[in-house]
């Protein structure tokens, strides 16, 4: 039961109390458009390079899982390759690779997804966000590339803002 795989195929599955076990490693995935730099936080949790990243998107072409411990809590990590818009999916590698990163987010407890702070809440942001809200996942939201962004209190009013009007569904989220 280690691996993502014990229940694949099963549509129906809902995550039982004793999905919370504290023997089971805890299941996270990490999406986003791409290119914003979900590989690299992978990357900086892990404390080493265990995944791929580059200036080019698509590096990242299926889900890749990392298992990881702190404070002796078992955690499965599960890079993803970035989502565009369904209309821009033509190739069938990406179409294949759009559809591994659904089927993370809807093994997953919770689902961090990756922003880039610069255009953080974009619409297919927003589209990300509700699939993960909609398949009744945990929703950690991370702006990255923070550190390029010049008016960070602007910004960060910008995005609260955003994040209030355009996902009211959950309302009020840290």
């Amino acid at each position: 039961l280690d691996t993502l795989d014990y229940i694949e195929g099963d549509e129906n599955y809902i995550f039982t109390q004793e999905e919370d076990d504290p023997e089971k490693p805890m299941k996270i995935a990490i999406v986003g458009r791409p290119n914003v730099g979900k590989s690299t936080l992978l990357n900086t949790i892990m404390g080493e390079q265990r995944v791929m990243t580059g200036p080019e998107a698509g590096i990242t072409r299926d889900a890749i899982a990392v298992d990881w411990e702190m404070d002796g809590r078992r955690f499965k990590l599960v890079d993803t390759a970035g989502i565009r818009r369904k209309s821009k999916v033509t190739d069938t590698i990406e179409k294949m690779s759009v559809e591994d990163s659904h089927r993370a987010i809807r093994l997953a407890q919770f689902v961090v997804l990756v922003m880039d702070a610069n255009e953080a809440l974009d619409k297919q942001d927003l589209q990300i966000a509700s699939h993960i809200i909609d398949e009744g996942r945990a929703l950690v939201l991370a702006l990255n590339k923070w550190d390029t962004i010049k008016d960070k209190k602007e910004n960060l009013l910008d995005f609260e803002w955003k994040l209030e009007n355009s996902l009211a569904q959950i309302k009020d989220i840290p």
